[in-house]
């Protein structure tokens, strides 16, 4: 099992999603998300495409064959960022061991996040007695990541937007 990893933040909710892929659909399913850049494109962005476009995603997402959670974090006053992000990744990291994850992709924010991720990762991994490999990738580069990227869009976006994709994706929210 494959699984791919994106964040997103809404006033003060955090979102990290949780992507898995049976490891015989990956290829497929990065086939898929390929085939809908435009012209010129080098990744998709929910932020940034239209709605039309938007629409279009969601559909694809919807039929490939993955199982996705997105953990959601509403961080009080005196929580920061960096803490809310290490819940989220301890939760989504028990999940992907629960699901039988072997390699986990996680989309690249920057060096120090990705040490903090490292650091988070380790410990979850070790107290789950679990070998997980992960990576950082830059969403250029992996498709995958544009397809859990569509799906935290759209739970953060939430009315029609989440009822797109609602079927086969689980919430849970976190308590901080």
């Amino acid at each position: 099992m494959w699984a791919f990893s994106d964040e997103s933040e809404r006033a003060s909710a955090m979102l990290l999603g949780l992507l898995t892929v049976p490891t015989g659909g990956v290829i497929e399913a990065r086939r898929r998300m390929r085939s809908l850049l435009l012209p010129g494109q080098r990744r998709i962005h929910m932020a940034k495409e239209s709605p039309t476009r938007r629409r279009r995603i969601l559909v694809a997402v919807g039929e490939l064959d993955v199982t996705a959670t997105v953990f959601v974090l509403h961080r009080p006053l005196g929580l920061r960022r960096i803490e809310a992000r290490h819940q989220l990744l301890g939760a989504a990291a028990m999940t992907a061991v629960a699901r039988g994850t072997s390699v986990w992709v996680l989309d690249h924010q920057d060096d120090a996040q990705a040490a903090r991720d490292r650091q988070t990762l380790e410990l979850a991994f070790d107290a789950a007695n679990s070998a997980v490999s992960y990576d950082h990738r830059s969403a250029h580069e992996e498709p995958l990541l544009w397809a859990i990227d569509g799906i935290v869009w759209a739970v953060g976006a939430g009315g029609d937007w989440r009822r797109r994709i609602a079927r086969g994706i689980e919430v849970t929210a976190l308590d901080p």
